[in-house]
């Protein structure tokens, strides 16, 4: 088979897509790639040495009129580009990961006859998903019921980095106590969140018990040096990223995670089990990380605690609460295991492929 990925943006549009392109790939299929250029989907796509095709295409929604006109023009534009590349290489099928990047290839789509197949990672549809979503032949949902039912839409769950699968297929991040010190990982987000990590350590603050844990820290290069001073002078064992890179790792040995709650990081938690305090990101799209968060607190595994400075003694009393009581946080860890889609990516693989047989 030949297949063309549609992604870009952030990690939690992008590494879906990888993820599935991969074992397409493995497979044996031929792969192309529709993004931007100079973005982090072509490094990805240049590095798995599959052919890349760069279009332009910026946000529309919450734009002001002028870049709302840009946000259009660049839509017709990545059309026909599209259109063009897809009519040359002729594929099999199309698949895209959300993204205001997505909508010119989908569309090229209906008129070339090509199979358009939609993952949709949060909870909530993006924009683009849901206008695409009447051109489309399957849908797959990270979550349940995120799209109302429909003959076409099947729930599969969120495809895993290789990292995270790998310590999930080991079953190394179960039940194991990797060192004597409470661990707690906080992720501001892979480019930082100021928000996020002033309310944490607003909460941490007067919460003397930190002085016996370890702390994994990741901040994002524009907080990195405020949080490296903080706890410097809270005199806490404390690593400080501004990215981590085996976050898989960073999963295993924490005991406790805080949070945002993106589609991705949502996924990977309830994937290895890990009680979290979620903080979801006020200004998100549709309010997604919300409900995204709330899916994962109805399954018993998270606390959510809204994202504002004034809520950072609520913070510390759901920390200090979770930290100090270790039985509660392993029944959150097994309620989680009630909710685990396995090999999520081998499954769209299997129904895309399937779908062309019938088809053909």
């Amino acid at each position: 088979m030949k297949g063309v990925f549609v992604s870009s943006g952030t990690g939690g549009h992008i590494h879906p897509a990888l993820a599935i392109a991969k074992v397409f790939k493995k497979h044996g299929s031929k792969i192309y790639w529709i993004g931007r250029r100079n973005s982090p989907e072509e490094e990805l796509a240049t590095f798995e040495n599959f052919k890349f095709k760069a279009i332009k295409a910026s946000g529309f929604r919450g734009k002001n009129i002028f870049r709302k006109l840009l946000s259009i023009i660049s839509l017709l534009n990545s059309f026909f580009v599209s259109f063009i590349f897809l009519r040359k290489t002729n594929p099999d099928f199309v698949l895209t990961c959300g993204n205001f990047s997505s909508l010119g290839a989908g569309i090229a789509c209906k008129f070339l006859n090509i199979p358009l197949f939609i993952h949709e990672q949060n909870s909530v549809p993006g924009t683009a998903n849901k206008l695409l979503f009447g051109f489309s032949d399957l849908v797959f949902e990270g979550f349940p019921d995120a799209f109302t039912k429909n003959s076409k839409v099947e729930y599969v769950g969120n495809p895993l980095r290789e990292e995270i699968l790998n310590l999930i297929n080991t079953g190394s991040q179960i039940n194991k106590s990797h060192n004597k010190k409470f661990t707690l990982l906080i992720l501001g987000g892979s480019q930082g969140s100021v928000q996020l990590n002033s309310i944490v350590l607003k909460s941490l603050k007067n919460l003397e018990e930190i002085k016996n844990w370890k702390i994994i820290h990741q901040s994002g290069e524009i907080d990195e040096s405020r949080l490296i001073d903080f706890y410097s002078k809270m005199k806490v064992d404390c690593k400080v990223k501004s990215y981590i890179n085996d976050i898989g790792k960073q999963y295993d040995t924490a005991d406790l995670v805080i949070s945002r709650a993106g589609a991705m990081t949502v996924s990977e938690l309830i994937y290895m089990n890990k009680p979290a305090i979620l903080l979801p990101l006020p200004w998100a799209t549709d309010n997604h990380q919300y409900f995204n968060a709330k899916y994962m607190k109805g399954l018993g595994l998270a606390e959510i605690v809204v994202s504002k400075k004034e809520n950072s003694e609520i913070l510390k009393e759901v920390i200090s609460d979770l930290a100090s009581n270790e039985e509660k946080r392993l029944l959150m860890a097994k309620s989680a295991k009630l909710d685990t889609a396995k090999d999520v990516a081998e499954n769209i693989f299997k129904k895309i492929y399937e779908f062309n047989k019938e088809k053909a």
